[in-house]
């Protein structure tokens, strides 16, 4: 909640009465509509960026389609956001540069399982079937979201300056968040994403205007790009050039997982089920290009592309 401006009246009656250890004033971030409500619209700058970028770094990360869409950051208390989670979540914590006041990332527990499913080739179903202890897969998904966040976050920041976002750790339950705060006022971002044609409730984007005031003599610097004009010639080389690299083309049908014992037991003969889906990534190098089905075509096995990442 941001504090409503006072009448003159009383604040000039206030402040005859108040002794030498008077609190400091509210920063002008909280003063809406002025020509000091800088910061606001500079953050403004950073949220428009931040769909696309999820888009791009989820699908690549989870090996499927992701669409994301984010609100308008609100603004709340810590305590407030901190009290509504009633929900199983793990929060990711991110620092921005210097600032000591973190970013907190909120994963709703179902978007966890739901991610690990597809990055495994399985299928969202739309369920809400996440509770109870973590699970491996789990615990390696949150680091996976982890470095694509912190990416998504420092291109989204680069709109204002070039301050790297760095992941610094992860909090299992909404107990166990402490924050030094000199100012409870935070923005809050809810971002959905879809998976497999559902829309999940999928994080929260918390930024305490702490860490906004920290860092906004960096953000009143002029920010300018040298720009270079390119030599035409030397530009068709170079693309001539870069069209002739091959790369590796690959497709997975499935990642099944099996336990060490089961492992040492396979011979010559043995099975491997691989569940149908018309969902199959095709790689190249490290990313995933496409999405299409297996099937046949004069006699051999062929890929047909579906859709294009």
């Amino acid at each position: 909640m941001i504090p409503a401006e006072s009448d003159p009246t009383e604040s000039r009656s206030a402040s005859a009465a108040a002794d030498s250890d008077a609190a400091p004033a509210n920063h002008s971030l909280l003063k809406k509509n002025s020509q000091d409500d800088l910061l606001l619209r500079f953050y403004q700058k950073v949220e428009r960026k931040l769909d696309p970028l999820l888009d791009a770094f989820l699908s690549e990360v989870l090996e499927c389609k992701a669409k994301a869409e984010s609100s308008e950051a609100a603004r709340s208390t810590f305590i407030d956001w901190l009290s509504r989670q009633i929900n199983d979540s793990v929060y990711l914590e991110f620092h921005l540069g210097a600032a000591d006041a973190p970013i907190l990332v909120r994963i709703g527990r179902t978007f966890l399982t739901a991610s690990v499913d597809c990055f495994f080739g399985g299928q969202f179903d739309g369920q809400e079937y996440a509770a109870g202890t973590l699970k491996t897969s789990e615990i390696a998904m949150i680091d996976r979201l982890a470095g694509a966040i912190a990416t998504v976050l420092t291109k989204g920041w680069s709109a204002l300056c070039d301050t790297p976002v760095r992941y610094t750790g992860c909090y299992l339950g909404a107990d166990e968040i402490e924050l030094d705060l000199e100012n409870e006022a935070v923005l809050v971002s809810a971002t959905s994403v879809t998976l497999s044609g559902h829309r999940i409730a999928a994080m929260d984007i918390v930024q305490p205007l702490d860490g906004l005031i920290a860092i906004e003599p960096q953000l009143n610097r002029p920010h300018q790009k040298a720009t270079n004009e390119l030599d035409p010639v030397w530009a068709a080389n170079l693309k001539d050039s870069v069209e002739q690299i091959y790369l590796p083309v690959r497709s997975v049908l499935g990642r099944p997982t099996m336990r060490l014992s089961e492992l040492s037991r396979l011979s010559v003969g043995d099975i491997l089920p691989v569940s149908p889906t018309d969902n199959v990534p095709l790689i190249i190098g490290d990313r995933v290009f496409a999405h299409g089905s297996i099937g046949e075509q004069n006699g051999g096995v062929a890929f047909q592309i579906k859709q294009f990442l």
